[in-house]
């Protein structure tokens, strides 16, 4: 069975409407549900597994180790967890997928349509009921769950208080004329107003995700089904997202070489007051905080989108795990990924609001970035004709390529209307 895999399926989940729901009241997303989670006999979960991931920063600090030897401890008949990281993940996992040999924990690809779930992951349905954690439903078909989020976040400006200070900076930034004029001030400072990771080129893909925010709802996707003119007309949300990482760049709010940049310098350059912000999700504060920032130093807000004043928040659950409908050892599998939910660490690490409801996220930052009551944007589906026009149009949403492509060229508005004519020709192939 062949994967063909281009845009980014956000799947169905009556679940993201209670994430959303839970954390704008709470401020922490915390359920009071019975715990009635699956338990694992220690005689069945031995022998070894192998796990592909995408955190290869965790492999060479050495927390996959520690996560190794705390199972071990739990299940004594274990002889190995093998932990393979991709910084490219898509790129690493997908020749994989198509021979059957991936291992037994994966991560669920972005965009595999649900009807290829059972070709490649095992159901996870007698892991967790639906009330336990959230975006449940979010990897289904047919009845059958094949992965649970790692967990789950929302996106923001990530930023350095003493930078925006020493700008003249107050926050919340309300709106996108406010956002300008304090990149002014902070680049008037001698320091790198927004850190957008051009040449790493994957983080590019917030600004797949800005569109969300700029229409409000949840429909700006599959609205482009409906458009003659969705990356060219400048009233479209993707214009607008586009046209804001251009004006970012054209002003020198971004870092100055573009191309050479490094991702794990980006993160210093944050720490050490070098750059003032990023655009991503909360998720990237842990790390930031590794590199030397003292926690109470960064901030974390909403970003505005428009002058309205109005702030909007896209929350969204992280990659999901899934099991190898190939493993050889799935309830070993299982009992990691339970392990990984609710007994390691990995929730404070990784910055997450974490899956399982009866846990707290450890996060200050998300204190603060609630606080500020954003509207709630939830991560959408997208139909089946959604994904089918993507796969055709050939446009790699959510790497950044198409991104790179159309900030490099000689004619910004010529390579959207390329886009354009690239994105209605899919359409018309397809029915």
């Amino acid at each position: 069975m062949e994967l063909i895999i281009h845009m980014k399926s956000f799947a169905k989940s009556t679940s993201s409407l209670l994430v959303a729901g839970a954390i704008a009241a709470t401020g922490l997303g915390v359920s009071t549900s019975a715990n009635a989670f699956t338990t694992f006999n220690a005689d069945e979960v031995k022998g070894s597994i192998t796990y592909y991931t995408n955190r290869t920063d965790l492999i060479e600090s050495g927390v996959f180790k520690r996560y190794e030897e705390e199972f071990k401890k739990l299940y004594p008949k274990v002889t190995e967890v093998k932990v393979v990281g991709f910084a490219d993940y898509q790129g690493g996992i997908r020749p994989r997928m198509n021979t059957g040999d991936y291992g037994d924990i994966v991560l669920v690809l972005p965009s595999v349509p649900s009807e290829q779930y059972a070709n490649f992951y095992e159901p996870l349905n007698d892991m967790y009921h639906n009330t336990e954690i959230y975006f449940y439903d979010t990897w289904a078909d047919k009845g059958n769950i094949y992965g649970i989020s790692m967990g789950n976040a929302v996106e923001g400006l990530v930023y350095n208080k003493e930078v925006l200070a020493k700008a003249g900076v107050e926050t919340p930034i309300k709106t996108l004329t406010d956002f300008y004029a304090a990149c002014d001030k902070i680049k008037a400072l001698g320091k790198t107003p927004i850190y957008v990771n051009f040449g790493a080129q994957w983080p590019l893909q917030q600004f797949d995700k800005l569109p969300l925010v700029i229409e409000g709802n949840d429909q700006v996707y599959e609205k482009m089904l409906t458009q003659d003119a969705p990356f060219s007309d400048p009233n479209s949300a993707y214009y607008k997202s586009l046209k804001f990482l251009k004006t970012l760049i054209y002003n020198g709010y971004v870092e100055k070489d573009l191309m050479t940049n490094s991702w794990e310098d980006s993160k210093n350059a944050i720490a050490k007051g070098e750059a003032g912000m990023y655009y991503l999700g909360n998720w990237v504060i842990p790390q930031v905080i590794e590199r030397g920032a003292k926690s109470e130093n960064i901030g974390f807000m909403p970003i505005p989108a428009d002058d309205s004043g109005v702030l909007k928040a896209q929350i969204n659950h992280d990659w999901a795990y899934a099991v190898s409908k190939f493993s050889k050892n799935k309830t070993t599998a299982k009992a990691f990924v339970q392990y990984l939910l609710e007994k390691s660490d990995f929730d404070a690490v990784a910055g997450f609001i974490p899956t399982v409801k009866n846990r707290l996220p450890s996060l200050p930052q998300l204190h603060e970035y609630l606080n500020y009551n954003p509207q709630m944007i939830q991560s959408p589906v997208n139909s089946s004709k959604f994904i089918e026009v993507t796969n055709k149009s050939k446009i790699d949403f959510y790497s950044g390529g198409y991104i790179q492509d159309v900030m490099t060229a000689d004619d910004f508005d010529a390579a959207l209307k390329k886009l354009d004519a690239r994105w209605k020709r899919a359409k018309e192939r397809v029915k």
